[in-house]
């Protein structure tokens, strides 16, 4: 996969007029051979951001959303934030976060956002990217929603986060249209092996569809999708968008499941490929990169990740050194912020995905 991001509106005006946004004068998105580029474009378009900035789905693009990560419904509803040991509030001016983070299991919030989901996914979009799914850290939510609600569960406080994430996105896929058919058995691509599942899975302690926070994860329909990510590349036959979910930069050990209540196990089944951010503002060096590449294939196993690199003002050739290592390990590239045409003519250098890799 080979990707940009951004949520300039003069990006989309450039891309649309190229040909890979739906309104120009060229091809339709995501086409291979417009501006005679040797793979597909994939566009993703901030609709919902940290600031709380909601702007219409735009067809043709991936829509990314903001789940938790919410300034705006925090600053007009204080009682939003997730609260954590020491009743150390999740916003702002607080150690640890940049942003402020609503409790994901606050009902009506909840329902706002798959609101979202259910009207982009109406609007002949590519994908839904669904960012900041997860609780702020370790020791978060314990406010007394949260409390009441792992209570009621009867699991411990990490297998109730886990629970509740794993409740939402199910929502979120159910909303999106989901109910596609387990994807059929396909060639991974060259010189790539059979691969585990996620590793260090908690699924089996739970059912994640009972122990969502507001109780509605099985009221979504109950639907329990087949194995997404898995089908090297090809798409099963469905009428929803890909999904994709962001995943934190940590691949080590229990740390998404301990630290942000992330089953990567109970959620690969859900989604169609995860996105780890690895930023820098130089890439002066590239083994932090390569690292961290390295322990997402091995934590993610069969389910297809793509790297997204920070690529506004970034040397060109330290930008693609950094692609390059990356590119080994992950099933594409994602250029970040940076503007189209310069993003464009990066990846154009990087070239196409690696044969092995399980996106197109």
């Amino acid at each position: 996969m080979r990707g940009i991001v951004t949520y300039d509106r003069r990006d989309l005006r450039v891309l649309r007029d190229m040909g890979f946004l739906p309104g120009g004068e060229r091809m339709g998105a995501g086409e291979a051979g417009a501006r005679n580029l040797p793979f597909p474009l994939h566009v993703f378009y901030e609709i919902k951001s940290v600031l709380g900035r909601v702007e219409p789905p735009l067809p043709g693009a991936h829509n990314m959303i903001s789940c938790f990560g919410d300034n705006r419904a925090v600053e007009a509803d204080p009682g939003l934030a997730a609260v954590g040991p020491d009743g150390l509030r999740a916003v702002r001016g607080t150690p640890y976060f940049d942003w402020d983070w609503v409790c994901p299991s606050e009902p009506a919030y909840r329902r706002r956002l798959l609101e979202l989901v259910e009207r982009a996914a109406a609007e002949g979009i590519a994908g839904l990217r669904l960012d900041t799914v997860s609780f702020p850290r370790e020791g978060f939510c314990r406010c007394p929603r949260c409390r009441a609600a792992q209570a009621a569960s009867g699991l411990g406080e990490e297998e109730w986060r886990a629970a509740t994430i794993a409740g939402f996105v199910r929502e979120a896929l159910a909303r999106a249209g989901a109910g596609r058919p387990p994807a059929p058995p396909s060639d991974p691509g060259a010189g790539s092996g059979p691969r585990p599942g996620p590793r260090r899975g908690h699924r089996d302690r739970l059912d994640p569809g009972q122990a969502a926070g507001d109780g509605s994860a099985s009221a979504a329909g109950g639907i329990l999708p087949g194995p997404a990510g898995r089908h090297g590349g090809t798409r099963p036959a469905s009428s929803r968008p890909l999904l994709s979910l962001t995943l934190y930069p940590d691949p080590y050990g229990d740390h998404q499941f301990r630290r942000f209540g992330v089953d990567v196990a109970q959620l690969a089944p859900l989604v169609d490929f995860f996105v780890v951010p690895i930023y820098d503002l130089h890439y002066s060096t590239t083994y932090w990169v390569e690292t961290l590449a390295w322990g997402f294939r091995d934590l993610l196993g069969d389910t297809p990740f793509v790297v997204e690199l920070y690529a506004l003002n970034v040397d060109r050739k330290a930008l693609l050194k950094a692609a390059r290592v990356a590119d080994a390990y992950a099933d594409g590239i994602l250029l970040a912020y940076e503007r189209a045409p310069e993003a464009l003519a990066v990846l154009e250098e990087l070239g196409p995905t690696p044969a092995r890799s399980r996106l197109a």
